[in-house]
């Protein structure tokens, strides 16, 4: 995506700089600056971007711009300026998890989400400069890799004591007027924090079985899908984050509604207590099936961290230890269902079509998990667990039968164009099922 056009760059460093500068600051005049056409543009370009599906008036990017971009801009920008804009509701979609439950996923119009990311534009450079230091979620500059290495520090610097928490339900817990209140610290237009609640009391239509739509409406939760739902998310659980790096001895590490707590000492029952009082404050709640206290001193102990499994290991030389970092094993899973639901033992696809599908997997998998950590072993096994697909896959197509994968497979796969996340070793390896 090209870089963000110089007059809206000058526009957040001014909005940063202002808020750096006095944090009792309130900002009193956004509003405008929402429907500005090169934001709206800008902001129809990031959505555009991230791609996604229709909302409940099925209109897609490709609609929009087959009847004339500028018209589409210009009509959100006069509702605006009117003070007409009403959110159309949002489509619901339930994505299934890997422990059987589902996750609702909220999917704005594109016209909603467009308004949404001129809003964030907007609001971003004013928070950015408040929320935590460890805060690491959908923030720029800011990464998954960039948490994972702040807590191999912090476990290296003696903060052994890991509190993994999880929170029950986070995006669909946000209670609206404690999200209001929260933003309404460093912003005091009422237009903006008006259209804002308008975004949050948004109907979200769901589909019965027999095909009926129901809509309803409530006031406590964030659609996740939503453009600005991870910078609300950031905010509201930033007093938190805030009060357990400034009041107490630990260190903690979050990113959205993820987050690790590190402690030098053991935990008291009393301190454990003391975290859930104080999300309890905030209308959150722990899972406590989820949430576990680990030693990170025994060897063996481990936990999983935004897809990353962190465990301490012996080294190679005597009384040395360290933590090994690698994709979890729900992350393997995970990437084997992908190349699973791809190469099939039954498909009609070519074997370069298999192979421009599974390609983008594999690049992404290596980019997030390749820069940090131990993941060479881990990488060898999935780069054998999809060649041994494309082997079964084959195998249906020819009459010779062979009980080993050998390093003409390998050699092939890699002629017709398929990346590995590691350097073969040209070896003969059983067949992986």
């Amino acid at each position: 995506m090209a870089s963000t056009p110089t007059k809206i760059r000058d526009l957040q460093r001014k909005l940063y700089r202002v808020s750096k500068q006095n944090e009792n600051y309130r900002f009193y005049s956004l509003y405008d600056k929402v429907y500005r056409r090169d934001i709206l543009r800008e902001a129809y370009k990031r959505c555009k971007a991230n791609k996604g599906a229709p909302g409940v008036d099925e209109v897609s990017f490709q609609d929009i711009e087959r009847s004339g971009l500028e018209v589409f801009l210009a009509d959100i920008a006069d509702t605006l300026h009117t003070r007409n804009y009403a959110p159309m509701p949002i489509r619901r979609v339930m994505i299934p998890k890997p422990d059987g439950r589902q996750r609702p996923l909220g999917i704005a119009s594109i016209r909603d989400r467009v308004v949404q990311a001129a809003c964030k534009i907007v609001m971003e450079p004013i928070f950015e400069p408040y929320l935590h230091e460890s805060s690491f979620g959908y923030r720029p500059r800011k990464r998954a890799q960039d948490a994972i290495r702040v807590i191999e520090k912090g476990i290296k610097a003696g903060y052994v004591h890991v509190y993994d928490a999880d929170l029950s339900g986070y995006f669909d817990s946000i209670p609206h007027n404690r999200m209001m209140e929260k933003l309404a610290r460093r912003i005091s237009d009422k237009q903006l924090l008006a259209l804002i609640r308008k975004m949050l009391k948004a109907p979200v239509q769901t589909t019965a079985p027999n095909g009926k739509r129901h809509y309803t409406a409530s006031t406590i939760g964030v659609p996740q899908g939503n453009v600005l739902s991870p910078l609300m998310a950031n905010v509201y659980l930033n007093d938190f984050c805030l009060t357990i790096a400034n009041n107490t001895p630990c260190k903690i590490i979050s990113y959205a509604d993820d987050f690790v707590i590190l402690h030098k000492q053991p935990y008291t029952r009393e301190q454990l207590d003391w975290f859930e009082t104080r999300l309890q404050r905030e209308g959150l709640t722990i899972n406590r099936k989820k949430t576990r206290v680990v030693d990170m001193r025994d060897i063996g102990a481990d936990f999983d961290f935004l897809g990353f499994n962190l465990k301490k290991v012996r080294g190679f030389y005597r009384n040395t230890t360290y933590v090994k970092i690698q994709p979890s094993q729900k992350s393997q899973t995970k990437f084997k269902d992908a190349i699973r639901h791809i190469v099939k033992h039954r498909t009609s696809r070519t074997i370069d079509e298999l192979i421009a599908k599974v390609n983008p997997i594999i690049r992404g998998w290596h980019n997030y998990f390749g820069e940090i950590g131990y993941p060479r072993k881990v990488f060898f096994k999935m780069d054998w667990f999809t060649v041994g697909r494309f082997y079964r896959w084959s195998k249906r197509l020819s009459q010779r039968r062979c009980k080993r994968l050998t390093q003409d497979a390998l050699r092939i796969l890699r002629l017709r164009g398929l990346v590995y996340l590691q350097p073969v070793r040209f070896s003969p390896v059983k067949e992986t099922r």
